[in-house]
């Protein structure tokens, strides 16, 4: 029952199929009463840049862990680098499990690095990154456990498509 009414509430704040290259507005913070607190998301996020830097965005997907899709986001960056698309899509993504009132979280991306980064492996040379981190760990504080997972590319493609249909979008803008 509740995960049937966290998928109606998914439903009715995921952006209309006839023009997925809008950029999407934050999901306001559901009421209480019409959702349930979901156990666990898998999100799979994805940035994506045309040229480094260049135009940029970021793509989250949020799923249930039977694997049905629950809602996205996709919003346009701006200029930036292909690894400050991959930690906003990050952002993007846990911002969008916490809309959806998820206690757990997992955060699979195919940026070897950003996650590499996340689980404290490697050191964070860059200071817009380190921003970026911090600003990551913050979202991630508000949930019982946030795990970032690396996914090859291959398992990654629906994030990966939606960032980019975000870059054709603006293309065609020209």
């Amino acid at each position: 029952k509740a995960e049937k009414a966290l998928l109606e509430l998914a439903r009715s704040l995921s952006p209309p199929e006839e023009n997925p290259c809008l950029p999407v507005m934050p999901l306001p913070t559901p009421p209480q009463k019409n959702s349930l607190p979901v156990a666990q998301l898998i999100v799979y996020t994805d940035g994506a840049s045309r040229g480094n830097p260049g135009p940029a965005s970021a793509a989250a997907i949020a799923f249930l862990p039977s694997g049905e899709e629950l809602t996205s986001r996709v919003e346009k960056i701006g200029k930036a680098t292909n690894n400050v698309a991959e930690y906003r899509a990050v952002i993007a993504g846990l911002r969008l499990a916490r809309d959806l009132r998820a206690r757990r979280v997992i955060v699979k991306l195919d940026s070897q690095l950003v996650v590499r980064q996340l689980n404290g492996e490697y050191k964070i040379k860059k200071e817009e990154l380190r921003e970026l981190a911090q600003r990551v760990k913050s979202e991630a504080a508000g949930f019982e456990r946030c795990r970032f997972e690396h996914v090859p590319r291959s398992e990654n493609s629906r994030a990966d498509e939606l960032a980019g249909r975000v870059l054709a979008g603006e293309d065609s803008d020209r």
